[in-house]
């Protein structure tokens, strides 16, 4: 039985948001300040990365993840060469980290990565059933005898207690 995941409208809403501000406020700057040629440049490349940004995020929404008995796909237009996928027979390294955005390691997110020979596949904790997909690449890991490092064991423990 195949279940697929998708990024949280929540998340995706809040970068979404975040991305259209960046953008207006750089570009509201350019347009209506008309600054010096250096600070126009700084303007223009904060715009561009906002711009780069907010097209992440579109990608982000377009992209699902389907999980089944076999393995683990990636659809969507951030995966341009036909979708990855990697099958849990081929499974070679697992991967959880934890990212903190305070000192006290209550806020952040973590970003699961998963990898054959060939491709990686990597997953953030944005995506609405992202402990149910971690438990099912650490079960499949633990089948093929995987060895992980000490801190994915500890994010996995963290995430699933």
């Amino acid at each position: 039985m195949s279940r697929v995941f998708r990024y949280s409208r929540r998340a995706l809403a809040l970068d979404h948001t975040g991305g259209a501000v960046g953008l207006g406020i750089a570009l509201g700057l350019l347009l209506l300040v008309h600054p010096a040629a250096p600070a126009a440049w700084v303007l223009a490349a904060v715009a561009v990365l906002f711009l780069v940004y907010s097209g992440r995020t579109v990608c982000r929404q377009l992209t699902h993840f389907e999980l089944d008995e076999t393995g683990i796909r990636a659809s969507g237009p951030a995966v341009l060469r036909l979708g990855a996928a990697i099958r849990w027979e081929d499974l070679r390294s697992l991967r959880l980290d934890y990212y903190s955005t305070r000192r006290d390691r209550e806020g952040g997110w973590m970003q699961l990565r998963l990898r054959d020979a060939q491709r990686t596949i990597r997953i953030d904790s944005d995506l609405d059933g992202f402990a149910a997909l971690v438990a099912a690449a650490a079960q499949a890991a633990a089948l093929r005898d995987l060895a992980l490092d000490v801190d994915t064991v500890n994010n996995i423990q963290a995430l699933l207690d």
